[in-house]
């Protein structure tokens, strides 16, 4: 695994599911950036899939990423990554009705891990303990998982 460079900040590509507003993607970008992620996005009709499951994904170095955090933010970190998430998964409402995300139930976010595709999904009523929790995981043991919090047994699976 690469460690990050604090003097480089890290690179991800984000991909908006149709109807996520602008508000929902200036969002996510500028929570990006503070947390040092330079991120470039597109919105897309299909990816990977006929039916989008997701909201926003997010494709980056996450293990390194999660550990700069850890270490930038100390016990505030999960705070602050679960503020990022929130405010992309937000739904607003405006004079006009937005159109509606194509995305299975509930509003997600994922974020995919760029070197073992490890992929962990963010729903809108994500716990705190979820993102302390956040941290701790070993992507590198679960290669091309896609990883949910699961409440009944507190932990990611």
């Amino acid at each position: 695994m690469t460690e990050p460079n604090a003097a480089t900040p890290t690179a991800a590509h984000v991909y908006f599911a149709p109807g996520t507003t602008a508000e929902q993607q200036a969002t996510l970008y500028e929570g990006l950036a503070g947390l040092g992620v330079r991120a470039q996005g597109a919105v897309v009709g299909n990816y990977r899939s006929a039916t989008l499951t997701w909201m926003v994904l997010v494709v980056l170095p996450l293990s390194g990423f999660l550990q700069e955090c850890g270490k930038n933010l100390a016990q505030d970190a999960y705070r602050e990554l679960k503020g990022v998430i929130g405010g992309a998964l937000r739904r607003t409402t405006g004079t006009a009705p937005e159109p509606e995300p194509v995305v299975e139930d509930d509003p997600v976010l994922m974020l995919e891990d760029a070197e073992t595709t490890v992929r962990l999904v963010f729903t809108p009523d994500l716990p705190d303990d979820a993102f302390r929790q956040l941290f701790d995981l070993d992507l590198s043991s679960s290669p091309g998982r896609t990883m949910r919090y699961v409440s009944e047994r507190n932990r990611w699976e």
